[in-house]
């Protein structure tokens, strides 16, 4: 008869048999040993799993963000126990999210340390080490930063509204959708910093290197570019209607299809600069650089040139109507197919410029020099030409139609004279 033992409660015993009985509980005692060892087996392997995961997560063991917070009680016991401000240090801790506004912590080094959403309006931070620090979300308003060294550190979202960033070091910082609102930011340096959607309304950027940044989608509305380096930079279509880039270096950079106008660009460094498609109606380029500009498609209705080097440019198609040109260094431009009617183009030199097709009614082109510049099919109704050097210019098919040519010099020099059009009817 079988019974359960009391010990051994999944292995049944029989009464009369000893060998059986025996047999049966060697086999329990191996069953559950058996599946003792298999479920170590299988903890064993978890664990290697486990740790070959946690081998393959890039977390750092040392990250600040994942140690103790300090406290403000912290903060103020570390700074009153340096009699010299500058060797207290925050270095790799977690100050995220204390309340610090008014602090005294300049020269005190926060590298590494993980301060997002920190309260540090009004702070003085001069000469602070702020290296790689994590300041996402970060409240720096009115906060002194001047010299501050803030490469690499992460400051998307951050508010610094009339913050004094002068002379701050912020290479490679993350920058996106950071607010610096009134803020000082001379001389900053910026080299590969992150700056998407970020916010400099009002803002003088005056001696600011800005070079080779994308700066697409940045805001800089209000604010004064004058003497900034901007050579080789991005700013294809962003909006800078009204912006101040007096005496600023473009060089190379890319302003396609943005927004120009009314613009101030007088004794800008230009040469090489992609204006193609902007608009720069109204705006000003007076004694500006720019040589080898492409310019193709624009719109610079009433727009002021006066003065500038335009050698080498490309202004195919652009829109030039009203616009003001007197006395502009043009030598082998492009204006085939440009709109010119009622410019001013006097006293300029185009010399082997191409002015095919183009319409130039109304035209003032006084005592400008033409020689070897190609004037094919273009309209030349009404223009005013007096005095006008045209020795070897291609004239072919060119409309003359009520044109004044008093004292024009060398047309009978000119080629395709006997295909120009309506040249019996000018004024003489």
């Amino acid at each position: 008869m079988a019974i359960w033992d009391n010990k051994r409660t999944t292995v049944p015993v029989f009464r009369g048999d000893t060998n059986a009985h025996i047999t049966l509980l060697m086999r329990a005692d191996l069953g559950v040993c058996g599946q003792r060892f298999i479920g170590l087996c299988l903890l064993l392997i978890t664990l290697s799993l486990l740790l070959v995961g946690c081998a393959g997560m890039d977390v750092p063991l040392d990250d600040s963000r994942f140690k103790a917070p300090v406290s403000k009680l912290d903060v103020v016991r570390t700074l009153v126990s340096q009699r010299d401000r500058s060797s207290a240090t925050f270095q790799e801790q977690n100050l995220a999210y204390l309340e610090l506004r008014g602090f005294n912590l300049s020269g005190v080094i926060f590298s590494k340390a993980y301060m997002a959403g920190i309260d540090l309006r009004e702070t003085k931070l001069i000469r602070a080490n702020l290296k790689d620090a994590d300041l996402t979300g970060a409240n720096l308003a009115g906060a002194d930063l001047r010299s501050a060294n803030l490469s690499g550190a992460d400051l998307t979202g951050a508010d610094l509204t009339g913050a004094d960033l002068d002379d701050a070091d912020l290479t490679g910082a993350t920058l996106q959708n950071t607010n610096f609102n009134r803020a000082l930011v001379r001389r900053i340096t910026l080299k590969d910093a992150v700056l998407y959607e970020a916010r400099f309304v009002n803002v003088y950027l005056g001696e600011t290197n800005l070079g080779g940044l994308d700066l697409r989608e940045v805001d800089f509305r209000g604010s004064d570019l004058s003497n900034v380096v901007l050579r080789g930079s991005n700013l294809e279509a962003t909006d800078l209607e009204g912006i101040n880039f007096q005496q600023a270096d473009l060089q190379g950079v890319n302003l396609r299809r943005a927004n120009l106008e009314w613009a101030n660009f007088s004794q800008a460094h230009m040469q090489g600069a992609d204006l193609t498609s902007a608009d720069l109606s109204n705006a000003d380029l007076r004694g500006a650089n720019l040589h080898l500009a492409k310019l193709a498609e624009t719109d610079m209705r009433a727009a002021r040139l006066r003065g500038a080097n335009i050698s080498d440019a490309d202004f195919t198609g652009a829109d030039l109507r009203k616009a003001n040109l007197f006395e502009v260094t043009a030598l082998r431009c492009g204006f085939s197919w440009a709109d010119l009617r009622g410019a001013m183009l006097s006293k300029g030199d185009y010399s082997g410029s191409l002015f095919r097709d183009a319409k130039m009614q109304g035209v003032k082109l006084q005592r400008a020099v033409l020689v070897d510049a190609s004037l094919m099919a273009a309209d030349l109704r009404d223009a005013d030409l007096r005095g006008t050097d045209f020795l070897n210019a291609d004239i072919r098919g060119a409309n003359f139609l009520d044109a004044n040519l008093g004292r024009a010099k060398n047309l009978f020099k000119a080629r395709g004279l006997e295909k120009a059009r309506n040249l019996s009817d000018v004024n003489w």
